[in-house]
């Protein structure tokens, strides 16, 4: 189970006139350019808005919901992400390279090459999203769920991803090393795919 964000009374306001970014609602863009440093968003919710001229350096995020947001090649590395859910975000080229993220939901996004590198995961949720040429490398991982996520291309290596159930997904261009590939739940389908990266030939 996952648990959702703890986020109530919020205040809604500009983001370049919060400070402590601690229960407040942004809905409204910007044109000026926002250095957030240092700082843990914390119940708060942003919605409709990109991130492209608001650096975010150095941010934890505790009790966040971003829906329908562009927080395109945003570092979350070495970060803690806790109770975050991304709806309808577009994420390509984001990273989260030795990041912790626990309480994880994911939903009709585009995560195109994203960067989950060391990464620990626990409790995460990915639905009807494009996650293509991303990568899982050393990645530590204790609940993922995959549904309806498009994984084309992407690569996971030295990750242990055994029980995690692949059989609604596109995997049909995803790589796994050996390591990777243990254990791992798919369907009939789903099987050729598998094999001939295997190095076997079906007669």
């Amino acid at each position: 189970m996952i648990k959702k964000p703890k986020i109530k009374d919020v205040i809604e306001k500009e983001i370049e006139d919060i400070e402590d970014f601690y229960k407040y609602k942004v809905t409204k863009n910007t044109n000026k350019s926002i250095k957030i440093e240092d700082k843990t968003i914390d119940s708060c919710i942003f919605e409709k808005i990109d991130f492209t001229n608001i650096d975010l350096i150095n941010v934890d995020l505790i009790d966040v919901i971003f829906n329908g947001c562009d927080l395109s090649n945003k570092c979350f590395d070495n970060k803690l992400l806790d109770r975050v859910e991304f709806i309808n975000c577009k994420m390509l080229g984001t990273t989260f390279i030795d990041s912790s993220m626990k309480d994880i939901k994911i939903e009709n996004s585009n995560l195109k090459y994203l960067n989950f590198s060391s990464t620990r995961i626990k409790n995460m949720q990915i639905e009807n999203t494009s996650l293509i040429d991303s990568t899982f490398l050393d990645s530590s991982i204790k609940n993922l769920k995959f549904e309806k996520v498009d994984l084309s291309k992407t690569e996971f290596l030295r990750t242990n991803l055994k029980d995690i159930d692949f059989s609604t997904s596109d995997i049909s261009r995803t790589i796994f090393d050996e390591i990777s590939l243990k254990g791992i739940i798919i369907d009939s389908y789903q099987s050729p795919y598998l094999v001939g990266m295997l190095g076997i030939k079906i007669k």
